[in-house]
């Protein structure tokens, strides 16, 4: 089950032209040539320049690239629509050989884009891709790397672009209505441009953002078991793995631990390199990743046929009797699973197939590669900085969990300082004190208001928290109004919204009609919105 870069954790060696402090990216260069290429005939693609500070107006400028699309623009003064891939690089927005492309209609931005005459525009966040003031990340060139900063990035470029079919800036946020589309981190970064700079978007359509940061996010985990039991109309799979996870619990959470145990239920597993506890720990859970994919669910309910698929225990001379549960979970962990948890890494060519989740050793490539052609650094920097956090864990001891209760809050907090040791006096957020609650009093939370914004999130989507259930936000879910829209997709998971029918038909996959039902509503309301902005001229 080898996915390709950019998938479950989005590492594609994807390296961009050297990007000095002062220095002017090349346009010509063969990294940019190749978005060119993939973004087709109908776009333009282009650089913007930035300030490293937007506090500063003497910083140093880099640039920012982007591509637009004026396939629906009606002229001068029309709307336009914008999205950022957030931490991913442009090439995985904008290339149409993948099936779909932000650039058309085969996703949200490209039918908003037709539905108001606009134009739709990507634009590559700062330190992802080839947009980066920097070619090296450490905890001194990443301190320009915050939300505020990427969000003044996006306001800048909607108040001052030229674009090529624009010469006269008609079409500048100042002057026509802007939309803002944006999944997950993205969705995010959409609600941070709403609450600080009020007016620039005319509208907003967040899917999955998160707009209460947390320390422990339990109900990441919790929502795919959720969404197993519905999809399957049945519990027993997941009782089938809660049941094999105490059992791998019993040993890793011994006292004192049994360590010939513990690496016999390894080598069970098909950990057959030295692995700490907590690294097997997620290693076995990692197929959980693939349910906030595009279609992922799929994969995990294949393993559910399996787990539950026979009542066979096996005696194991060092574990003794070990229960059907665990013998079924790890031998499809083996089969489809363990060689193919590191290969979208294998740049590097360990031999180890779990060797991405050594998180104990500070010369694993994982820790110690600082370029662009590493993004994931580069996320891990915005949880640990800022700190958006929400660290996946396991469930609370009153219920039932997916994952071993080693993977906890302390297992990633820890992994920030192995990516970002102090360098020349710098250092990341949250070991100066910050800490999601320190964000969310700066933000507002789940207690902001909000205007011209559609929240959207999947019934099973695991980032299910922009206050949707009556568990997470206090005074229960957040509800609807005249300038607010919020929608629980029923039967979703992550971001399914982002997708048009046409989109998933070109990935062999099937619309959810709750979904597209969503889709043409969110539609309508933001083309009464832009229609009001514009005095009744839009979608008219």
């Amino acid at each position: 089950m080898k996915l390709s870069a950019g998938q479950v954790l989005p590492f594609a060696p994807w390296i961009a032209p050297r990007a000095s402090v002062a220095g002017v990216q090349d346009v010509a260069a063969e990294s940019a040539m190749s978005v060119i290429r993939a973004a087709g005939d109908a776009a333009t693609c282009d650089w913007f320049n930035q300030p490293i500070d937007h506090k500063n107006a003497s910083s140093h400028i880099w640039q920012q690239l982007y591509c637009v699309n004026p396939q629906w623009w009606a002229g001068p003064g029309s709307p336009v629509v914008l999205m950022t891939p957030g931490e991913n690089p442009i090439t995985s927005a904008v290339d149409s050989a993948r099936g779909y492309t932000y650039l058309d209609n085969t996703t949200m931005t490209g039918a908003l884009a037709q539905a108001l005459g606009a134009a739709v525009v990507v634009l590559e966040h700062r330190y992802f891709g080839g947009s980066s003031p920097y070619d090296g990340f450490d905890a001194e060139t990443l301190q320009y790397l915050t939300m505020e900063q990427s969000a003044a990035d996006i306001v800048s470029f909607a108040q001052n672009v030229t674009f090529s079919f624009d010469k006269n800036k008609t079409s500048v946020a100042s002057k026509t209505p802007w939309v803002y589309w944006g999944a997950g981190y993205s969705a995010t970064l959409g609600s941070w441009i709403e609450h600080f700079h009020p007016g620039v978007f005319r509208a907003y359509y967040l899917s999955g953002a998160t707009v209460e940061a947390n320390t422990e996010n339990w109900y990441y985990y919790d929502t795919i078991r959720k969404g197993i039991d519905a999809f399957r109309n049945s519990t027993d799979c997941t009782d089938a793995l809660s049941d094999a996870v105490a059992y791998v619990d019993s040993f890793l959470l011994a006292s004192p631990v049994n360590d010939t145990k513990v690496s016999a239920l390894k080598q069970l597993f098909g950990a057959t390199y030295p692995i700490a506890d907590d690294d097997f720990a997620y290693a076995i859970a990692t197929p959980f990743r693939y349910w906030q994919e595009t279609g992922g669910y799929k994969d995990l309910l294949d393993m559910c046929d399996a787990v539950v698929g026979t009542n066979d225990t096996i005696e194991d001379k060092v574990l003794g009797t070990v229960p059907a549960s665990v013998v079924n979970y790890s031998a499809y962990f083996r089969m489809n699973f363990r060689d193919s948890t590191c290969t979208y890494f294998d740049v590097w060519g360990q031999d180890d197939p779990l060797w991405c989740l050594n998180t104990h050793d500070l010369l694993n490539p994982f820790f110690e590669a600082r370029t662009l052609g590493n993004p994931w650094r580069t996320w891990y920097w915005l949880l640990c900085n800022e700190p958006l956090a929400s660290w996946a864990t396991a469930a609370p001891p009153s219920r039932r969990s997916l994952v071993s209760r080693k993977i906890d809050a302390p297992y990633w907090q820890r992994q920030c300082d192995m990516h970002f040791p102090p360098t020349n006096g710098f250092k990341y957020g949250s070991s100066e004190g910050r800490t999601p609650d320190t964000l969310n009093e700066e933000t507002g939370g789940w207690g902001r208001n909000s205007s011209w914004v559609i929240w959207t999130s999947g019934e099973f989507d695991p980032w299910r928290d922009t206050g949707m259930s009556s568990e997470l936000r206090p005074g229960g879910p957040l509800q609807s109004s005249d300038k607010v829209a919020v929608f629980l997709i029923k039967n979703a998971e992550h971001a399914d919204d982002a997708y048009t029918a046409r989109g998933l038909a070109n990935l062999n996959l099937s619309a959810n009609p709750e979904v597209t039902k969503v889709q043409q509503q969110s539609i309508d309301i933001i083309k009464k919105w832009v229609s009001q902005s514009l005095g009744g001229k839009s979608g008219e």
